[in-house]
């Protein structure tokens, strides 16, 4: 079932990675290398927990259910049939 905590924690954790990389390209005026990395990173890891907030968005009160769908015998059979018409022996060694 959905759990509200966590997509609270998802949307707080990206808004926060998305405003320390607003911070930091504004900091930074002409970065460094190690300085770009630490930019990067950060937007990456917002993408990521955008990712997940939409997805528990998305996936907000539905249910799950696994359903079975019962084979009809005739159909099975004639797939053995053709199976062993059609099969090519193998040689083993």
């Amino acid at each position: 079932m959905f759990d509200d905590e966590n997509n609270l924690k998802n949307r707080s954790t990206f808004r926060d990675y998305y405003a320390l990389a607003g911070y930091l390209d504004r900091k930074y005026k002409n970065p460094t290398e190690e300085q770009m990395q630490e930019i990067e990173n950060a937007m990456r890891n917002s993408l990521t927990y955008l990712k997940f907030w939409k997805v528990d968005r998305e996936t907000y009160g539905w249910v799950k259910y696994t359903e079975t769908i019962p084979l009809n015998q005739t159909k099975i059979d004639e797939q053995k049939k053709f199976i062993a018409e059609t099969s090519v022996p193998l040689d083993d060694e």
